[in-house]
């Protein structure tokens, strides 16, 4: 098999073509297949096919991340086939597409056309909601509306019970894990046409109705960010740290910014939001010389199907690095260039992350134009650690976990900040590492992996341990007293896994293979 890829390698001859070129950013750029695109009206069987064929090389030969979609793809394509062949109404049409295309398990999938948004709707509700302990919860409420506030549950909305509406809407719902999936399904949620809905919340002392309004100027009122670029919090045990909107952060303001920060105990980085381009100015006040973030697999345009390494090393140092410590927040709102962002600071010395699963989904997109103005896009660089660790569909994973709850919503808390403020957090953390640590053998392994952990815990505690794929899909899940045991993981297929522990102190993680 390896003589024969030689020899099809040595014989291939790269050419250039007129459907795909290079991007100036290292992602294919697919522009020039548009064809049909800025058709507006129902299409014959044909042109429908010729939609689906297009959609299907494109993530067939340059998208990076193939082999970890849940579905094969081939098999994926067999089975749109026939909806999108035989569906002749025009607003069916698109939504059938805009199912295949969350098969691809990538936070990027967007979906535009005019068919879809008028299924979806462009007026928003005057709240946002996030999805928190199984519930939908709202988070942020327009200035002057009553009736809702932050923390109420949501029951019923536009005279559905929210759990079978949010299973309606699932199969257009895309994300490359459930997180992202649950965030996209909460937009579905908050948009709507123009006009009066009843929603039904319960806020923990009663269940109310109320009628409400969407409009098509809600959206930009709830994401507008009235918070500092940054800001100096004195905190009430001693500490004084840097607190730094990302959101708000631009490049031009970062030399003020150290000037007046420089001398803090800490900078906490909010990536609960996506940065402007700021880490690779960023790099050059925290680092003494140049540092190597990931590296990448690029499409090649000229040999479709193959993928070649490139590594992201950006900055140029400093000879006067920031001295405090770094503190990084972020959640499932923490998306590409902000999981970028993350795999950049992390590497600073005794960096902590503080919060949960992110988006995974951090690579360059590329835009896909389909006929009838279907508009997509998906991630077209692969992304991973230095050490070749991924990231797509895996997300940054905190070094202390920490999720929003009902109770601390209602309360006003933002519970990952309350966390990242604590003057003790580096000694809670060296605490919790050396409290808990834990040794596997044999690693690789075949059959039997075998666990140590040694904790200043009682022995009766119990430990939830949970086996994790590259995907962040738990595969096993085990309770345990004991601190010494064997997990049987000879029905587990071959790859890299995170084995994880869930403790009453936190959880940690260590990375194993089985082969």
């Amino acid at each position: 098999i390896q003589e024969g890829l030689a020899f099809i390698q040595t014989w291939f001859r790269p050419q250039s073509n007129v459907y795909v070129t290079p991007s100036s950013i290292n992602h294919p750029n697919f522009d020039t297949d548009n064809y049909l695109y800025a058709v507006s009206r129902q299409l014959n069987e044909a042109e429908r096919l010729l939609g689906l064929f297009r959609y299907w090389n494109m993530i067939h030969y340059f998208f990076p991340y193939k082999h970890i979609m849940d579905q094969d793809w081939d098999s994926t394509l067999r089975e749109f086939l026939l909806p999108i062949a035989q569906t002749d109404d025009r607003a069916a049409y698109h939504l059938v597409f805009k199912q295949l295309t969350t098969r691809i398990n990538d936070s990027h999938a967007f979906f535009a056309s005019q068919p879809y948004w008028n299924w979806d709707g462009n007026a928003h509700t005057p709240f946002f909601m996030r999805f928190i302990e199984g519930e939908t919860v709202i988070t942020k409420v327009i200035n002057g509306i009553s009736g809702v506030s932050v923390g109420d549950v949501i029951k019923v909305i536009d005279g559905k019970a929210i759990e079978a509406l949010r299973a309606e809407l699932r199969p257009y719902a895309h994300g490359s894990n459930d997180e992202i999936i649950e965030r996209t399904i909460n937009s579905f949620v908050g948009f709507g046409n123009a006009g009066t809905f009843e929603v039904t919340v319960e806020n923990g002392v009663e269940t109310k109705t109320v009628t409400l309004e969407r409009k098509n100027t809600y959206y930009s009122s709830l994401a507008s960010n009235p918070n500092p670029a940054w800001q100096i919090i004195e905190t009430e045990d001693g500490c004084r740290k840097a607190l730094v909107d990302m959101d708000k952060l631009e490049r031009e303001q970062i030399a003020e910014m150290f000037n007046e920060i420089g001398d803090t105990d800490a900078i906490i980085f909010d990536i609960r939001n996506y940065p402007n381009g700021t880490l690779w100015t960023l790099v050059d006040y925290i680092y003494p010389s140049r540092v190597t973030i990931a590296r990448f697999t690029k499409p090649d345009v000229r040999y479709p199907g193959r993928l070649s390494w490139i590594d992201g090393t950006i900055g140029r140092g400093t000879s006067n690095p920031y001295e405090g410590e770094i503190i990084m927040l972020f959640d499932e709102r923490t998306q590409s260039q902000a999981e970028y962002t993350c795999m950049g600071l992390e590497q600073f010395p005794g960096a902590i992350k503080i919060g949960s699963t992110t988006s995974a989904a951090d690579g360059d997109v590329a835009l896909i134009y389909l006929p009838d103005g279907i508009r997509t896009g998906a991630t077209f660089l692969g992304v991973y650690y230095p050490d070749y660790t991924p990231t797509q569909r895996l997300g940054i994973i905190p070094d202390i976990e920490v999720r929003p709850t009902i109770e601390g919503i209602r309360a006003g808390r933002d519970e990952l900040m309350d966390v990242a403020l604590s003057c003790d957090l580096s000694t809670d953390v060296m605490d919790m590492e050396n409290a808990v640590a834990f040794k596997t053998y044999p690693n690789p392994t075949s059959e039997l992996l075998h666990y140590e952990w040694t904790t200043t815990a009682t022995q009766t505690e119990t430990f939830t341990m949970e086996l994790v794929d590259m995907l962040g899909r738990t595969i096993q899940r085990n309770q345990a007293h004991a601190l010494t045991g064997t997990l049987d993981v000879s029905e587990v297929p071959n790859g890299a896994y995170f084995l994880k522990l869930r403790t009453d102190s936190g959880s940690f993680s260590k990375k194993i293979v089985i082969q």
